[in-house]
């Protein structure tokens, strides 16, 4: 571990996982070292799968829009997207040294795409719908060298560029109604430009390849098909050749030998977004629904018969090989001769091998913010966390995600495991409470109406039969749950703002609610009443309680970390963690010796409890971080940040915390045989409270039942079913019409 100027050590991250997944061709592979090379937040990550490490780039002051790397693996090329009125960077890096050598702002707002061109001559970028120019950057110079509108006044915007392989001279640029060809004079430092001619037929291109000899290029449209173009390039000043032009050959779909002629013609759902050219006419595609087609061309029926064909599109594809995945395929990246690396806009990327086309899941994560992180008690082998649409419970020893829980269309604002690990509790967006079972997913019971609008916030007690939770609305509930009925406790009111978080002390007697309206209260969960009230000028974002149970510390939006007294609510401390931005999410260790901090500038710090000197700061977040979790063993953390990335950090050995001193022997007094038999009579009322569960799933044996590189996906079923009518008008409300038929 290596010291920092400041004295504070540098903390290293075990495992990442996170990638975005909607850049279009923004993941690729380095020809010499084989890492994977993709964007996430403001930062290029750099990973190598075979020794299981990452590594960050930075440079961009916002997110990463578009990424390329050069043929021979020297450079890399990145554009940003800003805020309106701002310039949109372009930054150009050495790869082997990961520096930043040359870097221009001549885009307005955002860079739409960039490629290095043949030879890593050149890198085109063209601008987003405020920018529309085509920006060409000279190498060898390193510096732009020409600006030009990338469209005509008839047309659309440019929406993604490709270069050709022999030629550095030459690119292609396609988008809305937009298909051109260009030829760079680097002498004169002008650009020649020629519109493809298309034959009356408008579409909208999303991708294109061009084949190894640069004599046709393939382009995926919105409507579904595919367009195959002819180049007939000659020089770089008439741009093709004399008495020739670049035209189309076809809109071509895939032939369905089913359908009768003229209708046998399939088009992709939801456009082609992704293709790759492969050897012997074949093309590997893949479409917006999550398709992928390995088709050919057919050899059967001479292209020229098509012209009576009824459609505008030709079936002159035969589909070989089908398979499919979740999400828009957004990126191919060919990692050997066989094998595919298949990257989705929900952030996750397959391995496919199209000689046995064998699909296998290689890496996933969030595809929004992590809202929550939490362990199981006492147990480090595994962690939970929640974000959109899911519950995700993750191996940190295997370094993958197990189990998947879906509810579509709502978000999951808090999670916790009971401390026995038999369920899995939380709370939902919808207002309604969800518990599942650890191992399989399964819905153990669902509580409708849990709060007005939404719940935000989660906490449960010790033994399990008592949850607490926090609406939107600024009401904290207190449940009872027995083994077969949930019931409501009590209303506490007292917030007028959305409650953040919730934490319930050792001995399960207080809770601590923290709210945006800049008050945290102590409510005594027993009597139903309020403790103690603490305010300050700030949004509370998270409170939590000191392992006795004698302190709780507090962190908001002001940057700043305060200690409160529990019995009187008198401030003891305050730390400036930030002086710019929110400090969003705090936890501390079993010992209560330290605890970390995450917030929107990106860093995480680990501190010391007792002195409040920070002793570790890691950036290696590639945007605000909202959540962690400290675990049991206290040897690691986990965070998670807005762009769905989870950081698994290892705490150096210096910073576990001392374990705590045994408890002392207690006295308690001799047990007593009663005279009579009293107690041996059962009760003759049982509400259900004193049932014993079955000994069913619990949270140590995920491991053992999930194999390893394997997921399990499940669905929620829906909780707020609607039952059919009855036909009898009296039976909803039990009235009997006639006492007769009694």
């Amino acid at each position: 571990m290596g010291e920092s100027n400041d004295g504070c050590r540098q903390l290293l991250p075990r495992a990442i996982f996170g990638i975005n997944g909607k850049v279009e061709n923004g993941v690729r592979q380095h020809p010499v070292t084989g890492s994977i090379i993709f964007a996430l937040g403001n930062k290029i990550g750099i990973a190598d799968y075979k020794k299981n490490t990452q590594e960050f780039v930075a440079g961009h002051t916002n997110t990463i829009s578009c990424l390329d790397l050069s043929k021979s693996g020297k450079y890399m090329a990145s554009g940003q997207i800003n805020h309106m009125g701002f310039r949109g960077y372009v930054i150009i890096w050495d790869y082997d040294q990961r520096k930043e050598i040359a870097r221009h702002d001549l885009h307005k707002v955002s860079v739409q795409a960039i490629c290095f061109t043949a030879q890593d001559r050149c890198v085109v970028s063209i601008g987003g719908v405020d920018d529309g120019s085509v920006i060409v950057f000279d190498m060898e110079a390193f510096s732009p060298i020409c600006q030009t509108p990338a469209s005509r006044a008839i047309s659309g915007n440019a929406l993604t560029v490709r270069p050709l392989h022999n030629n550095p001279y030459f690119f292609v640029t396609a988008g809305d109604r937009h298909l051109r060809l260009w030829s760079i004079l680097r002498e004169q430092k002008k650009l020649y430009v020629q519109d493809v001619l298309m034959a009356s037929k408008t579409r909208v291109f999303y991708c294109a390849r061009i084949n190894k000899t640069d004599e046709f290029a393939y382009l995926g449209t919105g409507t579904g098909d595919i367009v195959k173009i002819v180049l007939n390039c000659c020089d770089s000043e008439h741009v093709s050749k004399k008495g020739s032009t670049s035209c189309i050959l076809g809109a071509f779909g895939t032939h369905n030998s089913r359908k009768p002629t003229g209708r046998d013609c399939n088009r992709y759902v939801n456009g082609v977004r992704a293709l790759y050219v492969l050897e012997g006419g074949r093309l590997l595609i893949g479409a917006g629904n999550g398709d992928i087609e390995l088709v050919e061309e057919r050899t059967d029926v001479p292209l020229i018969n098509f012209r009576d064909y009824p459609g505008p599109t030709w079936p002159y594809l035969r589909t070989l090989k089908k398979t499919h995945v979740s999400g828009r395929i957004s990126s191919f990246v060919r990692s050997k001769t066989d094998m595919f690396y298949i990257c989705t806009d929900t952030n996750e990327i397959y391995g496919l091998n199209i000689k046995t086309w064998v699909l296998k899941l290689l890496r996933t994560c969030h595809t929004k913010s992590v809202y929550c992180i939490t362990f199981p008690k006492n147990y480090s082998g595994v962690f939970a966390t929640s974000g959109k649409e899911c519950i995700r419970i993750w191996s940190s020893g295997r370094k993958q995600e197990l189990l998947r829980i879906m509810v579509y269309n709502f978000n999951c604002a808090c999670v916790r495991f009971t401390h026995d690990g038999t369920s899995i509790v939380s709370v939902w967006n919808d207002g309604i409470i969800r518990a599942f079972t650890p191992i399989t997913g399964r819905l153990i019971y669902a509580i409708p109406n849990a709060h007005n609008k939404g719940c935000s916030a989660l906490a449960v007690a010790s033994s399990g039969r008592l949850i607490v939770t926090g609406g939107i609305e600024g009401q904290v509930r207190v449940w009872k749950i027995d083994p077969y009925r949930q019931d409501l406790v009590g209303v506490l009111k007292d917030h007028s703002g959305p409650i953040t978080s919730l934490d319930i002390n050792y001995l399960d007697t207080e809770v601590i609610s923290a709210c945006t309206d800049g008050s945290c209260v102590i409510w005594d969960i027993k009597r139903m009443t309020r403790k103690q009230v603490v305010t300050a000028n700030t949004q509370f974002m998270s409170a939590s309680y000191f392992p006795t149970g004698v302190q709780v510390i507090t962190c908001g939006s002001d940057g700043r970390i305060i200690y409160w007294m529990v019995y009187n609510g008198a401030l003891i401390r305050e730390l400036t963690a930030s002086k710019k931005s929110s400090v969003n999410c705090l936890a501390i260790n079993e010992t209560g010796d330290y605890f970390i901090t995450v917030g929107s500038d990106l860093q995480v710090k680990l501190w010391d409890y007792n002195s409040g000197a920070v002793v570790g700061i890691g950036s290696e977040h590639a945007s605000s971080v909202i959540s962690c979790a400290y675990s049991p063993c206290m040897t690691m953390f986990v965070t998670g940040s807005t762009d769905g990335s989870l950081i698994i950090w290892d705490v150096p050995r210096d910073f576990w915390g001392r374990p705590n001193p045994p408890d002392a022997t207690k006295y308690s007094l001799p047990k007593t045989s009663s005279k009579t038999k009293m107690n041996e009579v059962p009760s003759r009322v049982n509400s259900g409270t004193n049932l014993k569960t079955p000994r069913g799933e619990n949270i140590d044996g995920l491991l053992k039942a999930t194999p390893k590189d394997d997921l399990c996906c499940v669905e929620c079923p829906p909780c707020a079913k609607k039952e059919a009518k009855v036909s009898d008008p009296y039976a909803e409300c039990g009235i009997v019409p006639d006492v007769r038929k009694c």
